[in-house]
């Protein structure tokens, strides 16, 4: 998964999942069920080959073409759950079956990413997405999504106001999302 085709061909597949996803809204679980565990999997290589990339030569490596195609394979599949959720029909169901691997997979990662410049402030969006769509359902997970973002993102957002606005706008966001349900 360091090959530059590769990498681009999964984020176009992934764009495309993600079309397919709003068009059939909570149907598509027949398809996410099959790539779900997959695709996690995925973003995990994804954002250890990013903060290796990023530890061994440093913050510029980010605007190289690999690394790009790399985090648009993590965002698109940080939008393809966003968006399937936000469709779902059945919160227990989602709660259930797909919210806990994701919650492993991207809010580990998030949390261990020792580069701020390499953790995606989509992270935040797709968690504020679960809470407004799951309500009281997700409740019970709110300390470990907390755990996992809540520290490591204002150690981001609290030094200068303007770095990482996408990560501010996207925190508060979540906060707003978890003292509303």
């Amino acid at each position: 998964l360091k090959d530059h085709d590769a990498v681009k061909q999964l984020g176009s597949i992934l764009k495309t999942n993600v079309r397919a996803c709003k068009a059939l809204g909570h149907p598509y679980v027949l398809q996410l069920g099959r790539i779900y565990l997959d695709m996690l999997n995925v973003y995990k290589v994804m954002s250890e080959n990013i903060t290796a990339a990023i530890t061994h030569n440093g913050e510029q490596v980010t605007k190289q073409p690999l690394i790009k195609s790399m985090r648009v394979v993590k965002k698109e599949t940080l939008k393809l759950i966003s968006c399937w959720v936000e469709r779902s029909t059945d919160p227990q169901m989602v709660l259930d079956n797909f919210i806990p691997p994701m919650l492993e997979a991207v809010l580990a990662d998030y949390h261990r990413c020792p580069v701020p410049a390499a953790r995606e402030p989509e992270v935040l969006s797709v968690m504020a997405t679960v809470v407004n769509k799951l309500k009281h359902h997700i409740t019970p997970e709110i300390p470990k999504i907390f755990d996992a973002v809540f520290e490591c993102t204002l150690e981001m957002i609290n030094k200068d106001f303007e770095v990482h606005p996408e990560h501010r706008t996207n925190f508060f966001t979540l906060l707003q999302a978890v003292n509303y349900h």
